[in-house]
């Protein structure tokens, strides 16, 4: 702006000075002047015009601690060198920078490359972008925005785990003596009718052919549901700085959610505001739903854990109910209790250090997990 200003109070001076005086070769000067700067304007606006850029992201999903990297690709179409430009980006992944490009030369093109690591899980956007072009002696500038956006996605890891349940939970293909777990589909053999057996079960065409009733008996699996209870009460994550925590929580869903998947076990994700069903899913087809709930979901709410009207309602008897949270308290684990004596089977995956809640172990009377396993120990559950 100064270096304008200046430009123009010496055209200024020249022509004032021209006036006065009536020289010949002054007022040449000032028209050389004169055209000089205009030429400027008229070279600025041809260039900014011949200048285009255009981004390119390789890869658009990525897992949290992986490095990625888009690439920026300004292209001059005019004949004319370009002198001094200037690309800002605005991309949320790594905030704003400035790059200095002092000369791109006509018909050339030039390429940098962005590359970055992100901690942390969510929707990130490279883009918008703008473009600072002045003329070779600075004396205009111009600005051109590219509006557009592209969307990255980064995951929460998903580890390999073998939750510790309960052969009481039911949970998969697993032998199980209760009738109610029968798959009627798969027949395991045939026996002798007794009496108590329901006549459904009787195999008419064998109990034909041997003159006496035969009975069918049908493979025992257990296809017992589980309901994964994320916490994201975001008093409970006052100390996670680093959102190291919220990672890890976000972690163990995803990863509890693929092992149900994969074992056949139907499985669905609370929505924590509501504690209706947000997602839900029967084969590991379906496990691309919690990872896209797993960056929408974060610990932004004010609401306690379990603290929904009828969620005894929504979880049937006889299925389970994961809860996944960095935070125990006595109110929490009273009602933990009183929901599984109604039925349902209770399994907590604690994420977070075992010394704090050292205390209230004996008063547990729950499956546990500790997802964090710095010290060792095995306490009412397994450590993954």
């Amino acid at each position: 702006m100064r270096s304008k200003l200046m430009i123009f109070f010496l055209l200024l001076l020249t022509l004032t000075f021209a006036v006065f005086t009536a020289g010949k070769i002054i007022f040449l000067l000032t028209y050389e002047f004169a055209i000089f700067i205009l030429l400027n304007y008229l070279y600025l606006r041809y260039v900014k015009n011949s200048l285009d850029l255009y981004i390119i992201a390789h890869e658009e999903k990525f897992t949290v601690g992986e490095e990625a990297e888009y690439e920026i690709n300004l292209i001059n179409n005019s004949f004319l060198p370009v002198f001094n430009v200037e690309i800002r980006d605005y991309s949320t992944v790594s905030g704003k920078f400035g790059l200095m490009e002092g000369y791109l030369a006509s018909f050339k093109n030039k390429k940098f490359k962005k590359k970055f690591t992100l901690p942390r899980r969510g929707i990130y956007f490279v883009g918008p972008f703008e473009l600072k072009i002045q003329d070779p002696f600075g004396i205009f500038t111009r600005v051109k925005f590219y509006d557009f956006k592209i969307k990255l996605k980064v995951f929460p890891k998903v580890r390999d785990i073998k939750p510790s349940l309960k052969a009481a939970q039911q949970l998969g293909i697993v032998e199980a003596k209760n009738r109610a777990f029968e798959d009627y589909t798969n027949m395991l053999q045939l026996r002798k009718y007794v009496p108590g057996d329901s006549i459904k079960r009787i195999h008419w065409k064998v109990s034909a052919k041997k003159g006496e009733l035969y009975a069918k008996e049908f493979q025992i699996s257990a296809m017992s549901e589980v309901y994964l209870l994320w916490d994201l009460n975001k008093g409970h994550f006052l100390d996670d700085v680093d959102g190291k925590l919220d990672e890890e929580c976000a972690e163990c869903m995803v990863s509890v959610a693929k092992y149900c998947l994969l074992a056949g076990i139907p499985v669905n994700l609370l929505d924590y505001p509501s504690g209706q069903v947000q997602v839900r899913g029967r084969t590991i087809r379906d496990f691309g739903a919690f990872m896209e709930a797993s960056i929408k979901n974060f610990p932004v709410y004010d609401k306690g854990i379990l603290d929904f009207e009828g969620l005894d309602v929504v979880i049937p008897k006889d299925a389970t109910l994961v809860l996944i949270t960095p935070y125990l308290d006595s109110f929490v684990l009273n009602k933990l209790h009183e929901l599984q004596d109604t039925g349902v089977e209770v399994l907590i995956y604690y994420v977070n250090d075992y010394g704090k809640i050292k205390d209230k172990i004996d008063k547990i009377r729950v499956g546990m997990v500790f997802w964090r396993h710095k010290n060792g120990e095995k306490v009412k559950g397994s450590f993954v």
